[in-house]
């Protein structure tokens, strides 16, 4: 039994490692990829620049562009093809001597918008002088609806700085992205906090089960203390009996759960991988410059269906074994009790290729234990399952029948697998007996079912058939409305 808790403690502290890691890593990405957007950004305004300084020194000369007014006009029209929805303002400018205005030489700007005059000063004037401090291209933000940058770059002749030019151009695709990646982190952080509760729902039953086992631990303890008396060695024997029916209970509800566990983890495979396989061509993209704002929308949606079908898939595991409806009867449609069993088992039958038939001929209420009978229905379909796969069966089904037979509910649960030895048919119900290996089975699922049923006031039986074997529940048929 510690073997299991050391196991559950392990795979606790490998979920929390692996989600701060999987934050940590999205927070590294998002910084990389905000810078590589503005790098580029800036490698695109820097070659801009450099087409313009080869374009003037090809064309003309300072002195032309400074006392020509045609040839001005020339380079403002040059300027001005360079303007889009990524660029406002492109001009020209060198400094005055002595002086913290700035003349302009050229101005291929958006006359509509944005005019200069002969000579202007700049409003973030420390920006401008750290340019002609330092000598190299500079660039900062703007307080402009919060999307502008300024590019500086200077272009020196004969090692002297001749001029300025300046390029404002919109941070709109790094803010687009940025926008996205925060929902994107947003769903990263539910996904977290899903598998947070998960550890925490797990970590609950644990502690309730480790709770039970001490106290069983302490009951035998007393009975051990009632071996002076006659009287109490025979309270003791029929307190052992009891204990020996407490064991297979326990120890069939951990044999479950450890089938539910492992249930669990085929069901989550296929999404989380597919939530990797996304992430990875969202970074794909952005690794080759072929991001879509469509492209992400689509990613982060297919994600969140993703998520969704995973926190369903904890509310069906939870729900089936919730402890407080295990010993309470209720109304309720065998369909409804057969489709919520069938959901948790359906991805192992169709992994196997297994074809499942429902034929669902009673449609009344039952005043049944629903949980009960999910794990009699749950425990009946894995044993055909694990035949079909012992015995390979070529083009296997299970087929579960519904129906009313003489004042009574009647359920069938019927495989192809080959049935049962008829020397042992009369067996499988004994505690501790097993047609499986020690490795996979107990020995306990079918004397368990046997009890349970019983204890509903029905009835549980086995028989063979010609491609397989049968099992019947046969209940009462106290149906409400």
């Amino acid at each position: 039994m510690k073997k299991i808790y050391y196991l559950f403690l392990f795979l606790v502290l490998l979920f929390l490692s692996l989600s701060i890691v999987e934050i940590k890593s999205f927070f590294q990405i998002k910084q990389k990829i905000q810078q590589d957007i503005l790098t580029e950004l800036l490698l695109n305004v820097n070659s801009i620049s450099q087409n313009i300084a080869i374009y003037l020194s090809k064309n003309y000369s300072l002195n032309q562009l400074k006392n020509n007014p045609k040839i001005k006009n020339q380079v403002d029209s040059y300027l001005n093809s360079f303007l889009g929805h990524n660029y406002k303002n492109l001009f020209i400018v060198y400094p005055k001597k002595n002086s913290k205005f700035f003349t302009v030489l050229a101005d291929g700007s958006r006359k509509d918008k944005f005019d200069f005059k002969e000579t202007f000063e700049p409003l973030q004037k420390e920006k401008w002088q750290k340019l002609l401090s330092n000598k190299h291209p500079i660039y900062f933000k703007q307080n402009i609806k919060n999307i502008w940058m300024s590019y500086l770059h200077p272009v020196f002749i004969n090692k002297k700085l001749a001029y300025i030019i300046v390029i404002d151009f919109s941070t709109k695709p790094l803010i687009l992205v940025n926008k996205n990646l925060n929902i994107f982190k947003s769903n990263v952080i539910l996904f977290g906090a899903l598998i947070l509760i998960s550890i925490i729902i797990l970590m609950i039953f644990f502690i309730y089960d480790y709770k039970r086992q001490q106290d069983m631990q302490n009951l035998i303890n007393e009975l051990k203390k009632l071996n002076d008396t006659l009287e109490e060695k025979i309270l003791e024997e029929v307190a052992k009996s009891r204990q020996k029916d407490k064991q297979l209970m326990l120890q069939s509800r951990l044999a479950l759960m450890g089938e539910l566990l492992s249930m669990i983890a085929h069901q989550w495979r296929q999404p989380l991988n597919t939530i990797g396989s996304v992430v990875s061509n969202l970074k794909l993209d952005i690794l080759f410059n072929e991001i879509t704002e469509k492209k992400l929308e689509e990613s982060i949606e297919k994600i969140e269906k993703l998520i969704m079908h995973l926190s369903h898939t904890i509310d069906d595991f939870s729900n089936f074994y919730r402890e407080d409806t295990q010993n309470e009867f209720v109304n309720v449609k065998i369909e409804q009790i057969l489709n919520d069993t069938i959901n948790i088992i359906l991805p192992s039958i169709n992994n196997n290729n297994v074809k499942l038939i429902k034929n669902i001929r009673y449609n009344k209420n039952i005043y049944i234990m629903p949980n009960r009978l999910k794990q009699v229905l749950l425990n009946l379909i894995k044993n055909s399952l694990d035949a079909i796969k012992e015995n390979k069966v070529k083009e296997p089904f299970i087929e579960v029948d519904v129906f009313e037979d003489k004042g009574k509910v009647v359920i069938e649960v019927t495989d192809n697998a080959g049935g049962i030895q008829d020397d042992i048919l009369d067996k499988v119900f004994d505690p501790y007996f097993s047609t499986k290996d020690a490795k996979n089975g107990t020995g306990i699922g079918l004397y368990m079912s046997k009890m349970i049923i019983e204890k509903l006031n029905g009835s549980l039986s086995v028989y063979n058939k010609k491609e397989g074997v049968v099992f019947r529940i046969e209940l009462k048929a106290n149906y409400g409305d």
